[in-house]
């Protein structure tokens, strides 16, 4: 029987599993063999990779560190979900020292290779691409994702039950990932329903609250739309408003217009991929110094 190459993805964002998008591509090319992926749900690989060529099977996992007293629990049962597969090389992505114990014990048992992140940069780019560099691997730079649009026709009947042209406005799609001003999300939203016929809200579920009071015919809120639903209303979208994050990624890969919002002394990673010309950033601490620039570019 073939033995399997697997890639085990710790990040839980879904921009973080995007971002994965060459390394897969540079391990499926150096083994010329699909790749089983292991990840977080949090990052909806399941939904990002599925039916994509670089990958037979993905499997979600439970990565993320558990409090103090779980450390063993939790490592045994990665070890006893990991233990029935046939690996011939696995690639794990991060550098935690409780998860290399697990992988490495399990590499000794049933006998596969295993290379793990030996420098952890800044940027999961960046990381990934000093990886491979470390492997003798080529990284083929290639971050041109393309992400399953098969929604249902109920939903895109649905949809377009909604004026055109839309907006898509993005923010805190993780808990408190950045803050922007009340009162300036209310005159950015004054400014939009002059110009755009829908608006299209998306937060984290568990920061919903923080949007309840921004009602208007004109406002479509998405916090319980699934990732692929998501991406469908971004490449109908005429424009991309919203902090960096999963929805500005899927913006990047769909060549839309976005203006991103970015903290204080942030360098964003997606200044690495493709289309930056068609971004401008704003950090937010600075936004009220420029906000009358802000809102004419809306």
């Amino acid at each position: 029987m073939s033995k399997e190459i697997a890639i085990i993805i710790p990040h839980k964002g879904l921009g973080d599993i995007i971002f994965h998008h060459s390394f897969i591509k540079s391990i499926y090319k150096k083994n010329n063999k699909k790749i089983v992926l292991f990840a977080n749900k949090s990052t909806q690989a399941n939904l990002v990779y599925k039916k994509n060529k670089y990958i037979k099977e993905i499997v979600i996992i439970d990565l993320k560190r558990p409090n103090y007293f779980f450390y063993l629990p939790k490592m045994v049962k990665i070890f006893l979900q990991l233990y029935n597969y046939k690996f011939h090389t696995v690639y794990y992505t991060g550098n935690s020292k409780w998860h290399k114990i697990v992988f490495k014990l399990l590499a000794l048992i049933n006998n596969f290779k295993f290379h793990n992140l030996k420098t952890k940069k800044r940027y999961i780019i960046k990381s990934l691409t000093s990886f491979l560099k470390s492997l003798g691997i080529k990284d083929f730079l290639d971050f041109n994702l393309n992400i399953p649009m098969n929604v249902a026709p109920k939903f895109i009947k649905t949809l377009n039950q909604f004026k055109k042209p839309w907006v898509f406005l993005s923010i805190d799609t993780s808990e408190d990932q950045i803050q922007i001003p009340k009162d300036f999300l209310i005159n950015m939203i004054f400014k939009l329903k002059i110009k755009y016929g829908s608006i299209f809200i998306n937060t984290n579920i568990k920061n919903e609250n923080k949007t309840i009071f921004l009602k208007h015919d004109k406002i479509i809120k998405t916090s319980k739309f699934n990732i692929v639903e998501i991406n469908y209303i971004i490449k109908k979208s005429k424009f991309f408003i919203g902090n960096e994050s999963g929805p500005a990624i899927l913006a990047i890969l769909l060549r839309k217009k976005s203006l991103i919002f970015l903290n204080k002394n942030v360098i964003p990673e997606s200044l690495m991929m493709p289309n930056s010309k068609l971004r401008k950033y704003f950090q937010v601490n600075k936004l009220k110094n420029n906000f009358k620039y802000f809102l004419n570019i809306l």
